[in-house]
C-alpha cells in the first residue's frame, strides 16, 4: 500500500473512544504517541507545547469529575489507560499557540490510531481545579486532554459532509452550501439528544 493510503486509511480509523476496558498502555507505545506530539509543527518552530502524562487510576478518576459532556460528568476519562494534559506556554514565542497544541494532539491521536490504541478530546473542563491538582504553573494554559486507551466494542463511523459540498475553489460559492437534511443527519439535535443519551446510560 502506498504511504498516502497509509496515512488516509489511519486518518479515516480514528474515533472518539468513549468507552475503555482496564488494560495499560504499554510505556513504549506511549512514548510512541508522545513522539508524534513532538514533531508537530509550530508557529516560529516555539514548541509552546507542555504535556503531563496523567495513569494512576485515582488522579484519572478525579480528572474526570472535572471534565464534562453538555450537562454530563465525563467519568469515562476515569476509564483511560493514561491521559494527556496538553498545556501551552502564551510566551513561547508562538502567537498561534493553541493551535500548535491542537496540532500536536492530532498527531497523538492518529499515531494512537496506528498502534491500536483509541482515544478522546476533552475540551470542556474546569481549568482551574485540574491546574491545582495536577500543579501546572499559573502562565500555562491548558487547551485539552486526550484520554488514551484500548477500545471496548466499536465506536461508530461518524458521517461526514461530502467533500463537493465543503470545497470552493479560488472564491466562495454561496450556493454549493451542504444540503441542510445532510446537516441535520450529521449535527442535528436528535443527533446531540442520541450522544447524550448514550453518555448518561455508558453507551458510547
Amino acid at each position: 500500500m502506498k504511504e498516502s493510503n497509509i496515512i488516509l486509511d489511519i486518518i479515516k480509523r480514528r474515533r472518539s473512544v468513549r468507552h475503555f476496558n482496564s488494560t495499560s498502555i504499554p510505556l513504549e507505545a506511549m512514548e510512541q504517541i508522545l513522539e508524534a506530539g513532538r514533531w508537530a509543527p509550530s508557529g516560529a518552530n516555539a514548541q509552546p507545547w507542555r504535556f503531563i502524562v496523567v495513569t494512576r487510576k485515582k488522579t484519572l478518576a478525579a480528572i474526570a469529575e472535572s471534565c464534562f459532556y453538555k450537562i454530563f460528568k465525563s467519568r469515562n476519562v476515569g476509564e483511560a489507560g493514561s491521559v494527556v494534559v496538553i498545556c501551552a506556554d502564551p510566551d513561547a514565542g508562538s502567537q498561534t499557540y493553541p493551535l500548535d497544541a491542537a496540532i500536536a494532539g492530532t498527531n497523538m491521536t492518529l499515531m494512537a490510531t496506528s498502534l491500536g490504541i483509541g482515544s478522546c478530546w476533552i475540551g470542556a473542563f474546569e481549568e482551574q481545579i485540574l491546574k491545582n491538582m495536577l500543579h501546572i504553573p499559573e502562565k500555562l494554559k491548558i487547551i485539552a486532554l486526550i484520554a488514551f486507551g484500548y477500545e471496548i466494542g466499536k465506536a461508530s463511523i461518524p458521517p461526514r459532509l461530502p467533500l463537493s459540498s465543503i470545497i470552493h475553489y479560488e472564491t466562495y460559492d454561496a450556493g454549493n452550501e451542504p444540503d441542510i437534511i445532510t446537516k441535520k443527519k450529521s449535527s442535528g439535535p436528535f443527533s446531540v439528544f442520541g450522544k447524550l443519551l448514550r453518555v448518561l446510560f455508558n453507551k458510547r
